[in-house]
């Protein structure tokens, strides 16, 4: 049997997961899939009204300084890079471009929301299934993640 090593931080992003709200573009009654598509336009248009504008800047490096004393007490201040100076190419529309796209979801009456995770109890006694009309919401709901970025909403009594 071969052992593979993976890293430490991808099996805590696995982990937590489970863990973190899902976040849905929600209106009662709305059809999953026409939410998707919504979405989509959105996205589009605003890439349209902000396009992308690549820019480049310089991160410089950074550093450190700690003091390096030897035997005999002498001391002295050593200068220690704490990462090196690069290139760094970015989109400055990226923030306007996701703004306008959430202000065209608004427009259209979805409302951006965060749903707790079901807790096990609720998963265990749940049919999963993908949520094809969004559901009405209440205190106590929660969603399911189902793989391919699908959810469920789920109201517990």
């Amino acid at each position: 049997m071969r052992w593979f090593r993976v890293p430490l931080f991808t099996v805590i992003a696995l982990l937590l997961a489970g863990c973190l709200p899902t976040n849905v573009y929600y209106k009662e009654g709305a059809p999953v899939s026409g939410v998707a598509r919504d979405r989509t336009q959105c996205d589009v248009d605003a890439l349209r009204q902000v396009p992308v504008r690549t820019l480049t800047r310089y991160i410089p490096p950074t550093y450190s300084y700690r003091q390096v004393c030897n035997g005999a007490g002498a001391c002295r201040t050593v200068r220690v890079m704490l990462s090196p100076g690069r290139w760094e190419r970015y989109d400055a529309n990226e923030g306007l471009r996701a703004r306008v796209a959430r202000q065209c979801m608004a427009d259209q009456g979805y409302e951006k929301v965060s749903l707790k995770p079901c807790p096990p109890e609720v998963v265990e006694a749940t049919v999963i299934t993908a949520t094809r009309v969004q559901p009405p919401l209440t205190e106590n709901s929660c969603a399911i993640r189902i793989k391919g970025g699908k959810y469920q909403i789920v109201n517990p009594d």
